[in-house]
Formats: structure tokens, sequence, C-alpha cells
């Protein structure tokens, strides 16, 4: 074989087997830019930024609108705009709606959006107040409260506001359902026994049970689920002061977990169920503290004169959202790692920023 021959066959091995490995080479390299890794280990493209969502009267105008941003305080978004107050908002399970309540047509009435501003959805319709939302684990019906009836009872309905059932009937205030994670209970709050304690009942209104015990004038209120669906965590008021407990759903291991001598509140769990971060009021301040979920291992991590308070955990539990008033007279957002450490205000505005919720989406 000649020169020219042997040339040629190089050439050619060169074009058919070399470029094509270094151009998929190329472009594995440019794929694995826009991926990001799964829970169960594959492969999700272009993933979405971790987003917050929170209401502001950033106009000043004594109204409450929506707001999205990302998880360092970029790309704030509005998403609502009407007169009246938009608040309560809480994100489905799935991450593709946000539910809030808004007064804008008079009275309270439930309504969720998608978290780019579209596809506004109207889901109760009536002269009454509708409020406190609280999203099944399936994403696929919304327990909420209205005093449709007269007074405050707990109802569900479909996540597009169909097929309304009320769940409790009865002459006392229900208020605040929360679903369980395994979706087989709802918890709530009643003062049907004439102080307020925490009850539980399947989604379909059946087997209510009083679950916490408190003699005297208490309260007790926000209960919050540990990821296996075995007990909650809730505030409750029996020495005169704050205490955050925690109870089984039988009602009979009722565990106090933080001390007698500060109001504490504000607590919320981690996705995995061992800590609590809460707020407490001490020494003239209100600052942000973390625990184990037994009450021990108590430890405080901010440190300022003002009111630092409602800690909310990210899903993945490496960091901590939260208010303050550190800038001024009004409530911004402030956030710090699950330690303490690398705290950093996310939002600046004269009128108040309230409620973060974390996208379910983060890590």
């Amino acid at each position: 074989m000649g020169k020219k021959n042997s040339s040629f066959f190089a050439l050619l091995i060169i074009f058919f087997f070399i470029i094509p490995c270094a151009c998929r080479d190329s472009g594995e390299a440019a794929s694995k830019e826009n991926v990001k890794p799964s829970l169960d280990g594959d492969s999700i493209a272009n993933p979405k930024p971790c987003q917050i969502v929170f209401h502001s009267d950033r106009d000043g105008d004594y109204d409450m609108d929506l707001f999205v941003m990302n998880a360092d305080g970029s790309n704030v978004v509005r998403l609502s705009s009407e007169k009246g107050y938009d608040w309560g908002q809480t994100w489905s399970p799935d991450g593709s709606r946000i539910a809030f309540y808004s007064d804008r047509d008079g009275d309270s009435d439930i309504y969720t959006i998608q978290p780019d501003g579209s596809n506004l959805l109207q889901l109760t319709q009536n002269e009454n107040e509708d409020h406190s939302i609280s999203w099944s684990p399936d994403s696929a019906h919304i327990a909420f409260v209205s005093n449709i009836d007269g007074d405050s009872e707990i109802y569900v309905m479909d996540a597009n506001g169909d097929n309304n059932q009320q769940l409790t009937n009865n002459n006392s205030r229900d208020d605040w359902p929360v679903w369980s994670p395994n979706g087989a209970l709802i918890a709530y709050t009643s003062d049907r026994a004439g102080n307020t304690e925490i009850y539980i009942m399947e989604p379909n209104g059946s087997n209510e049970k009083l679950i916490t015990f408190f003699s005297g004038d208490t309260k007790s209120l926000f209960p919050v689920w540990f990821p296996d669906s075995s007990r909650l965590i809730f505030k409750s008021n029996p020495h005169g002061k704050s205490v955050i407990f925690s109870t089984d759903i039988k009602g009979s291991f009722i565990v106090q977990l933080t001390q007698n001598d500060f109001n504490n509140g504000g607590h919320a769990l981690s996705s995995d169920g061992t800590k609590i971060a809460f707020d407490s009021f001490r020494d003239g301040a209100t600052n942000i503290f973390v625990m184990n979920a037994d009450g021990s291992n108590e430890k405080q991590l901010t440190f300022t004169e003002h009111s630092n308070s409602y800690p909310v955990w990210s899903p993945g539990g490496s960091r901590i959202i939260y208010e303050s008033d550190v800038s001024g007279d009004f409530l911004d957002l402030f956030i710090m790692d699950a330690d303490g450490s690398n705290g950093q205000q996310l939002t600046f505005t004269e009128f108040g920023e309230y409620e973060p919720v974390w996208s379910p989406l983060c890590e």
C-alpha cells in the first residue's frame, strides 16, 4: 500500500472513531451541568431554583401580596396584586401550586396559584371566613376552616375546590387542621372541652379523639406532626408561660420539652424529626433556638436585642429561614445554616415580609 493510501485510511480512522468519542464526551459534560441527582438516584434535567413564598406590604398600602424569591433572596417575583390581604400561604407537597386565603372580595376565601403567578383559581365562594389551609400529602385535597354554619368548623375539599365536605359539627371553635404525613389523620384544635386542646380525626371526620389533657384556662395550639405520623409537637400554657410539648397520637405520653421560665413558640420540626427550632423570649429579646426532639441539647442560634422569630426548616434540614426586625420597625427575612452560622439578610423593605414557606422542591 502506497503512502497516499496509508494516509487516507489513517484519516478515516480519526474521523470515524476519535472525533465521535470527543463529541460524545463533550455532550455528556454539557448535559451534566443541567442535571441534578434526585433522592432515588435518577437525574432531573434543568432543575428549578429553590424558592420561598412569603407575603409582604411592599407597596406600603396596608395590603398584603404574595411574592416568591430564590433561597438567596434573588429573583423576587410578585404573585398577587389585588386589593386586600393575601396570606396564609402554603405550598402543595408536589410543589406545583401555592394555596392562600384572601379578603379581596370582602370576605376570606381560599385560592391557589402556580409559583410563576399563573392559573389563579378561587376554590371557595361564600360570604363567610375561610382560612387555615392544610394540604393532603398527595396534593389532592385541602383541609381548611370556615364559619359557614355560624362557628368555626373544619372542612375538606378537592384541590380544585370540588366536593366540599364538613368534617366537624359542634358549637365550639375548631381550628388549625394539619394533615399527618401518611395521610391517615388530621390533627386540629378545639375548645369544645372548655379550654383549647389538640384532637385528631380521620380525613372523613370519623373517630375524633382528644389527645391533650390540661386543666385550667389553657390553650394547646399549633400541632406539628413528626415524619412517621406517630407523634406531634405543640405549644401550651399550663403554667402561665408558653411551653413546647410532644405527645403520641393516643395522648398517653405527653412530654414537656422547654422550660417554664420563658415564653417559647414558633416551633418547627426538621424533616427527619430529630430537631426542633423555636423562638424564645429571654433576657428582654426573642431569639431562635434549636434542640433535639426530646428537648435535650438546647442551643441558641441568634444573639440580638431585637425580635427573631418564626423559624422554618428547609426541606433538607440544612438551613433555617426566619423573621427579624433587626433592620428596623418592620420584619425582614433572614437565613442561616442549621447551626446558626452563615447568617444572611434576604429582604430589605420598609413595610415588612412575613411567613416564609420553603418550596418542597428545595433541598
